[in-house]
């Protein structure tokens, strides 16, 4: 049975089908699904539309008591089912009756859907719910005979969702769907939030990234140009008054392991100020390596930094900040939280605006070449790309080359010497019109590669500019010795004006 997507869900097209075919398959017993995301990526949005389409039963858990969260999934299943079944005093009690009332319809013409949204902050008071799920699983599942029952658990909790389906975990085994929300990808950003231009859509992007929940808090997204650009930092994140001027709280809050936040926030202002190792950051925080260890993993675990890996070298891997919002805020509010606080902002503003520029700018642009690279790179015939990532070029005469975008072929693997080249590229995100100089850069590193024995022969050498190149580096590429990928080719020139 195929279930139209509601016009109110933007995109999310594919876990829309995903979720109505685990909800409309018709085999008996009960199968769960596991939907995990960060906080304000749409997930509650997503699943409340989907009981609404198919008759489920959506409880939101909320950080209560024990006794507190019965009662409100007592409410809830009541209010959905038209009548009470009692208060219950255990979550075997709970689950059980839910199962058996959900079960005993006979009119309906898809399988009973239950959602337990934020499931984490229900785990915190009571550990032994996956237990109780578990067992209800080993009664209900699908080779029991038993009437079809599907189960969602859903949470913000990256770190205790990601546990929940691992190792000698009692769901382990247990659950036919584990999904991933995510942000939208930056152009699918720009259509929601409606903006034509494609340099307001990079600027709100490097802010504020694909979050969906951001558009409800924020509203209508600027105009093109600087003052109407600071003009909206202003009202919102640069505004003391506004929820998004503490949001890297609210993220840490999601974890339900971090209590000392100050260690945290430290990491993630090393991490935005360029530090990319544990030796760094830990020089920059004050702790050793050793001693960061914990914190990392858990910050890992938690998405709220990425490691990646150098696509050519076996070498440690590179920290990055995984939200936009959290750098943006560590580099450009936290340094000035006086100024804004007193109402200052066009002072700390003009003031950091080269920070602004080379650490949030900067990074952001290169993050979306390689974005466009594997998604979009077709379109300029770019036909054999497999995976997309960065390296560092040893090179006696210049000290290194650190390379934003390397893309491999199909077929190729990561960090093998027989991996095919396909890409080499370079993102400048700085108002300096890119001229050949920047070409000669790219195919010296060819060279440099092709010397070390890669195979980077026929590797696309493809500059990423921000503004208009030379008209030298236009002639260039129009002579075959290289793509040059603007603005207007990152976004889709069809797509924007």
């Amino acid at each position: 049975m195929s279930i139209p997507k509601p016009a109110a869900v933007f995109d999310r097209t594919h876990e829309w089908d995903e979720l109505t075919r685990f909800c409309t398959d018709q085999a008996p017993g009960l199968r769960i699904g596991v939907v995990r995301g960060r906080r304000r990526h749409g997930k509650s949005f997503l699943l409340e539309h989907l009981c609404r389409a198919v008759d489920g039963v959506y409880t939101l858990a909320l950080q209560q008591s024990r006794t507190m969260a019965l009662d409100r999934f007592s409410d809830s299943l009541a209010q959905a089912i038209g009548f009470r079944i009692g208060r219950f005093t255990s979550w075997v009690e709970a689950i059980d009756a839910a199962a058996d009332v959900l079960t005993s319809r006979s009119d309906r013409t898809v399988p009973p859907l239950l959602v337990l949204d934020e499931f984490p902050y229900l785990v915190t008071h009571s550990p032994e719910l996956p237990s109780v799920l578990q067992a209800l699983y080993d009664q209900r599942g699908p080779s029991s005979g038993k009437p079809a029952l599907r189960i969602i658990l859903c949470g913000s909790a990256i770190s205790t969702m990601s546990t929940l389906l691992a190792g000698d975990q009692a769901l382990r085994g247990r659950a036919v769907i584990d999904m991933r929300i995510g942000p939208f990808g930056f152009r699918d950003a720009a259509e929601y939030w409606g903006v034509d231009d494609p340099e307001t859509a990079f600027l709100v992007d490097a802010v504020l990234g694909g979050a969906a929940g951001y558009r409800d808090v924020v509203g209508d997204p600027p105009e093109p140009g600087d003052e109407e650009f600071y003009a909206w930092l202003a009202r919102s994140v640069f505004n003391p008054s506004h929820i998004l001027f503490t949001e890297p709280e609210y993220l840490l809050a999601e974890d339900p392991r971090i209590s000392d936040r100050a260690t945290y926030h430290a990491i993630w202002e090393a991490v935005s100020s360029g530090a990319a190792t544990p030796t760094q950051i830990g020089g920059l925080v004050g702790m050793d390596a050793k001693s960061l260890t914990y914190h990392l993993n858990i910050m890992k675990a938690a998405a709220f930094v990425r490691y990646e890996q150098d696509l050519l070298l076996q070498r440690k891997p590179v920290i990055t900040v995984a939200d936009p919002i959290v750098r943006f805020h560590d580099l450009m509010v936290r340094p000035n939280l006086v100024d804004f606080e007193m109402r200052e902002g066009r002072a700390a503003w003009e003031r950091s605006r080269e920070t602004f520029s080379s650490k949030v700018l900067g990074p952001h642009f290169e993050d979306l070449a390689r974005q466009w690279t594997l998604r979009y790179g077709r379109e300029q015939g770019l036909d054999d790309i497999g995976q997309v990532g960065t390296t560092t070029v040893a090179c006696r005469e210049h000290r290194g080359h650190e390379v934003d975008v390397v893309a491999l072929g199909r077929m190729s693997r990561p960090r093998d010497k027989n991996a095919r080249i396909t890409l080499l590229g370079e993102a400048k995100a700085t108002n300096k019109p890119r001229s050949t100089a920047d070409l000669r850069r790219l195919e010296h590193i060819r060279d440099l590669l092709c010397a070390q024995g890669w195979d980077a022969d026929e590797a696309v050498l493809t500059l990423y500019v921000r503004h208009e190149p030379a008209p030298e580096l236009a002639e260039a590429a129009q002579g075959g010795r290289g793509l040059v990928v603007g603005m207007r080719e990152l976004y889709g020139a069809g797509r924007m004006s």
